[in-house]
């Protein structure tokens, strides 16, 4: 099976050097594509596009459909067994699910058994899974009676193009729910979000590339 590394953009600009050891260990074993939205690279027809970032993801699928088979970066790795994992023990963490995997259960299992390898303890929250609500300034489903109706006010707006001060309202309030930290993500912009409001969240692949700390 012919297999293709397609990075995200976004991680490797606000995560670079656990962008680059991803990239030097995949790359030994596959080849590495650029940009989803623009690479032109040749691909053998039914070759598995390996990602991480969930708009890499809705990119793919809606430009070259027919072309891959798609595959979660985090589902691949847990089954390689030569994966060096690095050892977290004493580390508790919260995991922040991704409203926008709520249709990839794989990806929910891949990410508690990345951090079982891991060591790390898994402290998890009522709106898990695929009862998700959140991923970060693009989608929010506030419960806050406040914050509810200031959603209501904001005329369908992507949360990111309203007013900085609404947006962290709601990150605030996602950022109260958890039940300790770090919050452990697998989404950029679900990241992106927290550490918004003052929250301490990680993004799984820093842990698995041994930059957090």
């Amino acid at each position: 099976m012919n297999e293709i590394y397609f990075p995200s953009c976004n991680f490797t600009k606000d995560s670079p050097e656990a962008a680059r050891r991803i990239r030097a260990y995949l790359k030994e074993r596959m080849p590495v594509a650029g940009c989803c939205r623009i690479d032109k690279l040749n691909y053998t027809k039914g070759s598995t596009a390996l990602y991480f970032c969930q708009a890499c993801r809705e990119t793919l699928q809606t430009r070259v459909p027919e072309q891959f088979t798609l595959q979660n970066l985090f589902v691949y790795l847990t089954k390689d067994s030569a994966f060096p994992w690095p050892d977290y023990s004493g580390l508790t963490a919260t995991v922040q699910d991704c409203w926008r995997d709520r249709d990839h259960p794989e990806i929910f299992e891949a990410v508690r058994t990345a951090l079982e390898k891991m060591r790390v303890s898994v402290v998890e929250m009522e709106e898990n899974k695929a009862r998700s609500v959140y991923c970060g300034t693009l989608h929010f489903e506030p419960k806050d009676p406040q914050n509810a109706s200031l959603l209501a006010k904001q005329d369908d707006k992507t949360i990111s193009h309203m007013p900085k001060e609404v947006q962290l309202r709601f990150m605030r309030e996602q950022v109260e729910k958890f039940p300790c930290e770090p919050a452990v993500t697998c989404c950029n912009r679900c990241t992106a979000g927290i550490r918004m409001a003052g929250g301490k969240g990680v993004h799984l692949m820093e842990l698995m590339m041994g930059t957090y700390d």
